[in-house]
């Protein structure tokens, strides 16, 4: 492991042990309970595991062909759950829950929708 990789699993750990720690005492608190932002760093630290643990012994794997073709394919993929929870979330809100007053669902299912072909343009203009 180079030196790059070592300072971020150490800092991967201690960003894990830190935030672990607070959200165990959430646990043993009596009156504490989890919040959208308790939430969001959940699902932060299990994001940063998982990228670790898939590429983290295999750089040279990541950047040949079959490394850069499963990237390309797994980000088209993500791009495709997001739009469609989000589709399938908007419609739940505007036709049950809020009648249609929610913007800000709309505005997060509009910026999925124009991410990917954004980031495609770049990266072919990039190639020519």
């Amino acid at each position: 492991m180079s030196k790059k990789e070592v300072v971020s699993l150490i800092l991967m750990l201690i960003v894990t042990l830190y935030f672990g720690a607070t959200l165990i005492s959430y646990v043993v608190m009596p009156n504490a309970e989890f919040g959208v932002t308790e939430i969001l760093l959940i699902i932060a630290i299990v994001v940063g595991w998982a990228q670790f643990f898939t590429w983290h012994a295999r750089k040279d794997v990541k950047k040949d062909e079959l490394g850069k073709k499963i990237v390309r394919e797994s980000a088209y993929l993500s791009h495709q759950i997001v739009f469609g929870s989000l589709l399938l979330l908007w419609i739940i809100d505007f036709f049950f829950i809020n009648k249609g007053q929610n913007f800000a669902l709309f505005i997060a299912l509009a910026i999925s929708y124009i991410t990917f072909p954004i980031v495609q343009s770049v990266h072919v203009k990039k190639y020519l």
